[in-house]
Protein backbone atom coordinates (compact mmCIF):
# COMPACT_ATOMS: atom_id res chain seq x y z
CA UNK A 1 0.00 0.00 0.00
CA UNK A 2 1.82 3.13 -0.70
CA UNK A 3 2.78 5.46 1.78
CA UNK A 4 1.54 9.54 2.27
CA UNK A 5 3.83 12.72 3.13
CA UNK A 6 6.02 12.80 4.86
CA UNK A 7 6.82 9.10 3.49
CA UNK A 8 7.82 8.29 -0.31
CA UNK A 9 5.75 5.98 -2.68
CA UNK A 10 6.41 2.18 -2.96
CA UNK A 11 5.84 1.00 -6.52
CA UNK A 12 3.79 -2.26 -7.16
CA UNK A 13 7.02 -4.39 -8.22
CA UNK A 14 10.15 -4.23 -6.67
CA UNK A 15 11.22 -6.87 -8.86
CA UNK A 16 10.98 -5.15 -11.82
CA UNK A 17 13.00 -2.34 -10.52
CA UNK A 18 15.60 -4.55 -10.02
CA UNK A 19 15.65 -5.76 -13.01
CA UNK A 20 16.20 -2.54 -14.61
CA UNK A 21 18.95 -1.13 -12.53
CA UNK A 22 20.85 -4.52 -13.34
CA UNK A 23 20.16 -3.54 -16.63
CA UNK A 24 21.73 -0.23 -15.97
CA UNK A 25 24.32 -1.54 -14.49
CA UNK A 26 25.50 -4.26 -16.79
CA UNK A 27 26.38 -1.14 -19.39
CA UNK A 28 29.57 0.24 -17.23
CA UNK A 29 30.32 -3.33 -16.14
CA UNK A 30 30.35 -4.42 -19.91
CA UNK A 31 32.42 -1.74 -21.37
CA UNK A 32 35.00 -2.14 -18.23
CA UNK A 33 35.17 -6.05 -19.44
CA UNK A 34 35.40 -5.21 -22.98
CA UNK A 35 38.95 -2.71 -21.86
CA UNK A 36 40.05 -4.60 -19.16
CA UNK A 37 38.85 -8.03 -18.21
CA UNK A 38 37.00 -10.00 -20.54
CA UNK A 39 36.39 -12.75 -18.22
CA UNK A 40 34.84 -10.16 -16.01
CA UNK A 41 31.49 -10.02 -17.31
CA UNK A 42 30.34 -13.35 -17.53
CA UNK A 43 32.03 -13.73 -13.70
CA UNK A 44 29.52 -10.50 -13.22
CA UNK A 45 26.54 -12.15 -14.76
CA UNK A 46 27.49 -15.98 -12.68
CA UNK A 47 27.48 -13.93 -9.05
CA UNK A 48 24.38 -12.39 -9.99
CA UNK A 49 22.60 -15.76 -11.12
CA UNK A 50 23.88 -17.42 -7.78
CA UNK A 51 22.77 -14.34 -5.27
CA UNK A 52 19.07 -15.37 -7.10
CA UNK A 53 19.54 -18.93 -6.62
CA UNK A 54 20.67 -18.24 -2.93
CA UNK A 55 17.20 -16.27 -2.02
CA UNK A 56 15.35 -19.33 -4.09
CA UNK A 57 16.99 -21.85 -1.87
CA UNK A 58 16.22 -19.53 1.33
CA UNK A 59 12.33 -18.76 0.31
CA UNK A 60 11.67 -22.37 -0.69
CA UNK A 61 13.49 -24.09 2.81
CA UNK A 62 12.29 -21.36 5.18
CA UNK A 63 9.30 -19.82 4.08
CA UNK A 64 7.75 -22.80 2.14
CA UNK A 65 7.53 -21.41 -0.87
CA UNK A 66 8.52 -21.10 -4.43
CA UNK A 67 9.78 -18.09 -5.62
CA UNK A 68 12.21 -18.64 -9.08
CA UNK A 69 12.83 -14.87 -10.12
CA UNK A 70 14.96 -13.09 -7.09
CA UNK A 71 15.91 -10.11 -8.87
CA UNK A 72 16.52 -8.06 -5.42
CA UNK A 73 19.41 -10.58 -4.45
CA UNK A 74 20.50 -10.82 -7.68
CA UNK A 75 21.24 -7.21 -8.12
CA UNK A 76 23.19 -7.35 -4.69
CA UNK A 77 24.98 -9.91 -5.88
CA UNK A 78 26.10 -7.97 -8.79
CA UNK A 79 26.73 -4.68 -6.95
CA UNK A 80 29.02 -6.83 -4.78
CA UNK A 81 30.82 -8.35 -7.57
CA UNK A 82 31.16 -4.69 -9.02
CA UNK A 83 33.01 -3.14 -6.05
CA UNK A 84 35.88 -5.79 -5.85
CA UNK A 85 38.51 -6.66 -7.62
CA UNK A 86 37.40 -9.21 -10.51
CA UNK A 87 40.17 -11.25 -9.60
CA UNK A 88 38.57 -12.20 -5.79
CA UNK A 89 39.01 -16.16 -5.68
CA UNK A 90 35.59 -17.83 -6.33
CA UNK A 91 35.28 -19.35 -2.51
CA UNK A 92 35.28 -16.12 -1.04
CA UNK A 93 32.80 -14.30 -3.31
CA UNK A 94 30.51 -17.21 -2.71
CA UNK A 95 30.75 -17.44 1.18
CA UNK A 96 30.04 -13.18 0.63
CA UNK A 97 26.81 -13.61 -1.20
CA UNK A 98 25.46 -16.15 1.33
CA UNK A 99 26.34 -14.32 3.96
CA UNK A 100 24.69 -11.43 2.65
CA UNK A 101 21.97 -12.76 1.46
CA UNK A 102 20.84 -15.51 4.18
CA UNK A 103 21.64 -13.34 7.29
CA UNK A 104 21.63 -9.55 6.19
CA UNK A 105 19.15 -9.31 3.37
CA UNK A 106 16.41 -12.14 3.64
CA UNK A 107 16.12 -11.90 7.92
CA UNK A 108 15.57 -8.31 7.61
CA UNK A 109 12.70 -7.80 5.67
CA UNK A 110 10.45 -6.27 8.08
CA UNK A 111 12.77 -5.30 10.42
CA UNK A 112 13.57 -1.58 11.02
CA UNK A 113 17.04 -1.64 10.74
CA UNK A 114 18.13 -2.97 7.70
CA UNK A 115 21.97 -2.74 6.52
CA UNK A 116 22.72 -2.77 2.04
CA UNK A 117 23.24 -6.25 1.40
CA UNK A 118 26.46 -5.34 -0.59
CA UNK A 119 28.07 -3.30 1.27
CA UNK A 120 27.47 -6.03 3.56
CA UNK A 121 28.94 -8.18 1.80
CA UNK A 122 32.46 -6.08 0.71
CA UNK A 123 32.65 -5.05 4.47
CA UNK A 124 32.90 -9.35 5.03
CA UNK A 125 35.43 -9.79 2.54
CA UNK A 126 37.51 -6.56 3.79
CA UNK A 127 37.52 -8.12 7.46
CA UNK A 128 37.89 -11.96 5.89
CA UNK A 129 40.22 -11.66 2.70
CA UNK A 130 41.42 -7.58 3.64
CA UNK A 131 44.29 -8.81 0.56
CA UNK A 132 42.05 -10.10 -2.35
CA UNK A 133 39.59 -6.53 -2.07
CA UNK A 134 42.92 -4.10 -2.24
CA UNK A 135 44.62 -6.39 -4.83
CA UNK A 136 44.07 -4.33 -8.19
CA UNK A 137 47.03 -5.86 -9.80
CA UNK A 138 50.52 -6.87 -10.10
CA UNK A 139 53.10 -4.04 -10.88
CA UNK A 140 55.46 -4.30 -13.67
CA UNK A 141 58.77 -4.86 -13.48
CA UNK A 142 59.39 -1.13 -13.88
CA UNK A 143 57.42 0.08 -10.97
CA UNK A 144 57.09 -0.79 -7.24
CA UNK A 145 53.02 -0.68 -6.77
CA UNK A 146 49.54 -0.06 -8.54
CA UNK A 147 47.38 2.72 -8.13
CA UNK A 148 44.24 3.92 -9.10
CA UNK A 149 43.73 7.45 -9.75
CA UNK A 150 42.43 8.37 -6.36
CA UNK A 151 44.81 5.68 -4.78
CA UNK A 152 47.54 8.03 -6.37
CA UNK A 153 45.94 11.05 -5.33
CA UNK A 154 45.76 9.62 -2.30
CA UNK A 155 48.97 8.63 -1.45
CA UNK A 156 51.28 11.19 -3.68
CA UNK A 157 48.55 14.20 -3.71
CA UNK A 158 49.27 14.41 -7.44
CA UNK A 159 45.96 13.95 -9.86
CA UNK A 160 46.41 12.85 -13.06
CA UNK A 161 44.88 14.91 -15.62
CA UNK A 162 41.26 14.52 -16.32
CA UNK A 163 41.71 13.48 -20.38
CA UNK A 164 44.06 11.29 -18.86
CA UNK A 165 41.26 8.63 -17.08
CA UNK A 166 37.97 10.05 -18.23
CA UNK A 167 38.39 9.78 -22.07
CA UNK A 168 41.19 6.98 -22.45
CA UNK A 169 41.69 3.47 -21.03
CA UNK A 170 43.97 4.04 -17.65
CA UNK A 171 46.97 2.60 -18.22
CA UNK A 172 50.91 3.11 -18.53
CA UNK A 173 52.61 4.37 -15.46
CA UNK A 174 53.41 7.68 -12.90
CA UNK A 175 57.11 8.75 -12.93
CA UNK A 176 58.10 5.01 -12.81
CA UNK A 177 56.97 4.31 -9.54
CA UNK A 178 52.97 3.30 -9.72
CA UNK A 179 51.12 1.22 -12.53
CA UNK A 180 48.09 2.54 -13.39
CA UNK A 181 44.92 0.73 -13.15
CA UNK A 182 41.55 1.29 -13.36
CA UNK A 183 40.31 -0.44 -9.95
CA UNK A 184 36.83 -2.11 -9.95
CA UNK A 185 34.07 -0.74 -12.34
CA UNK A 186 32.51 1.04 -9.87
CA UNK A 187 35.58 3.55 -10.29
CA UNK A 188 35.68 3.82 -13.83
CA UNK A 189 33.47 5.35 -16.87
CA UNK A 190 31.90 8.46 -14.39
CA UNK A 191 30.85 10.27 -17.09
CA UNK A 192 28.69 7.78 -18.07
CA UNK A 193 27.04 7.21 -14.74
CA UNK A 194 25.66 10.84 -14.61
CA UNK A 195 23.26 10.26 -17.53
CA UNK A 196 22.44 6.52 -16.18
CA UNK A 197 21.43 8.10 -12.55
CA UNK A 198 19.28 10.60 -13.98
CA UNK A 199 17.53 7.96 -16.22
CA UNK A 200 16.84 5.82 -13.56
CA UNK A 201 15.48 8.24 -11.36
CA UNK A 202 12.98 9.68 -14.50
CA UNK A 203 11.94 6.28 -14.70
CA UNK A 204 11.39 6.26 -10.78
CA UNK A 205 13.23 3.44 -10.35
CA UNK A 206 15.45 5.47 -7.78
CA UNK A 207 14.96 8.39 -5.75
CA UNK A 208 16.92 11.73 -6.01
CA UNK A 209 17.22 12.90 -2.23
CA UNK A 210 19.46 10.74 -0.75
CA UNK A 211 21.83 10.67 -3.97
CA UNK A 212 21.71 14.83 -4.48
CA UNK A 213 22.38 15.05 -0.70
CA UNK A 214 25.07 12.65 -0.46
CA UNK A 215 26.85 13.94 -2.93
CA UNK A 216 26.90 17.81 -2.10
CA UNK A 217 27.29 17.08 1.60
CA UNK A 218 30.66 14.65 0.43
CA UNK A 219 31.58 17.65 -2.04
CA UNK A 220 31.34 20.30 0.98
CA UNK A 221 32.89 18.15 3.31
CA UNK A 222 35.94 17.14 0.93
CA UNK A 223 36.22 20.83 -0.12
CA UNK A 224 36.52 22.22 3.43
CA UNK A 225 38.81 18.80 4.06
CA UNK A 226 41.33 20.87 1.03
CA UNK A 227 40.96 18.51 -1.16
CA UNK A 228 39.57 18.78 -4.99
CA UNK A 229 35.76 18.50 -4.92
CA UNK A 230 35.66 17.42 -8.35
CA UNK A 231 38.20 14.95 -8.30
CA UNK A 232 36.90 13.13 -5.62
CA UNK A 233 33.58 12.91 -6.95
CA UNK A 234 35.12 11.68 -10.71
CA UNK A 235 38.28 9.81 -9.80
CA UNK A 236 36.80 6.71 -7.49
CA UNK A 237 33.04 5.01 -6.72
CA UNK A 238 31.77 8.25 -5.35
CA UNK A 239 29.15 8.37 -8.62
CA UNK A 240 28.44 4.99 -8.78
CA UNK A 241 27.45 4.93 -5.19
CA UNK A 242 25.18 7.83 -5.49
CA UNK A 243 23.31 5.94 -8.32
CA UNK A 244 23.21 1.97 -7.75
CA UNK A 245 23.95 1.78 -3.49
CA UNK A 246 23.09 4.57 -1.38
CA UNK A 247 19.55 4.40 -3.28
CA UNK A 248 18.84 1.56 -2.24
CA UNK A 249 15.14 1.56 -1.39
CA UNK A 250 15.40 -1.53 1.52
CA UNK A 251 18.08 0.21 3.83
CA UNK A 252 17.59 3.66 3.59
CA UNK A 253 14.79 5.58 4.84
CA UNK A 254 11.13 5.68 3.81
CA UNK A 255 10.40 9.12 5.38
CA UNK A 256 11.36 11.90 2.71
CA UNK A 257 13.29 14.06 5.18
CA UNK A 258 14.97 10.74 6.50
CA UNK A 259 16.28 10.00 2.78
CA UNK A 260 17.86 13.63 2.84
CA UNK A 261 19.26 13.24 6.38
CA UNK A 262 20.71 9.74 5.23
CA UNK A 263 22.12 11.22 2.13
CA UNK A 264 24.03 13.98 4.37
CA UNK A 265 24.77 11.66 6.78
CA UNK A 266 26.79 9.12 4.28
CA UNK A 267 28.11 12.05 2.42
CA UNK A 268 29.91 13.60 5.26
CA UNK A 269 30.83 10.14 6.68
CA UNK A 270 32.43 9.46 3.65
CA UNK A 271 34.48 12.38 3.00
CA UNK A 272 35.67 11.86 7.09
CA UNK A 273 36.66 8.78 6.40
CA UNK A 274 38.31 9.53 3.37
CA UNK A 275 40.50 12.37 5.44
CA UNK A 276 41.18 10.55 8.15
CA UNK A 277 41.81 7.12 7.89
CA UNK A 278 43.82 4.82 5.45
CA UNK A 279 40.99 4.00 3.71
CA UNK A 280 40.24 5.44 -0.16
CA UNK A 281 37.05 5.16 -0.70
CA UNK A 282 35.35 4.29 2.50
CA UNK A 283 31.51 4.03 1.30
CA UNK A 284 30.81 0.50 3.04
CA UNK A 285 31.44 2.38 6.14
CA UNK A 286 29.66 5.58 5.59
CA UNK A 287 26.36 3.74 4.24
CA UNK A 288 26.52 1.41 6.89
CA UNK A 289 26.63 4.08 9.48
CA UNK A 290 23.70 5.66 7.28
CA UNK A 291 21.79 2.76 7.46
CA UNK A 292 22.11 2.68 10.88
CA UNK A 293 20.43 6.19 11.07
CA UNK A 294 17.35 4.79 9.70
CA UNK A 295 14.96 3.94 11.56
CA UNK A 296 15.50 6.90 14.04
CA UNK A 297 14.79 9.09 11.41
CA UNK A 298 11.76 7.63 10.05
CA UNK A 299 10.56 7.25 13.69
CA UNK A 300 10.87 11.19 14.16
CA UNK A 301 9.44 11.83 10.47
CA UNK A 302 6.29 9.59 11.81
CA UNK A 303 5.78 11.16 15.38
CA UNK A 304 6.29 14.77 13.50
CA UNK A 305 3.56 14.03 10.80
CA UNK A 306 1.52 12.45 13.90
CA UNK A 307 1.64 15.74 15.54
CA UNK A 308 1.18 17.72 12.66
CA UNK A 309 -2.06 15.75 12.09
CA UNK A 310 -3.18 16.25 15.46
CA UNK A 311 -2.93 19.63 15.53
CA UNK A 312 -5.22 19.99 12.64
Amino acid sequence: MPLTPPFIRIGSSSSAGAAWACLALLTPCSIYSFLYHPAYLPHLIGYSLLGSMAETLYTLVIKRKRRLVCMGSAFSAALLAASVPPTVPFPPMLLAILLMVWIIKLPMIGSPLRFNAAMSGRLFLMLAYPSTVINWGSPAIDTISTATPQELYRSESYPLEYSHWLFSKIEGNWEGLFTLVPGSPGETFPLLLIPIGAWLIWKGIIGWRTPVFFLLSFSIMTTISGNDPLYNLLSAAVLFSAVFIVTDPVSTPMSKSGQIICGIVTGISNALIRQFTFYTEAIVYAVLIGNSCAPLLDKIAFELRGRILMNR
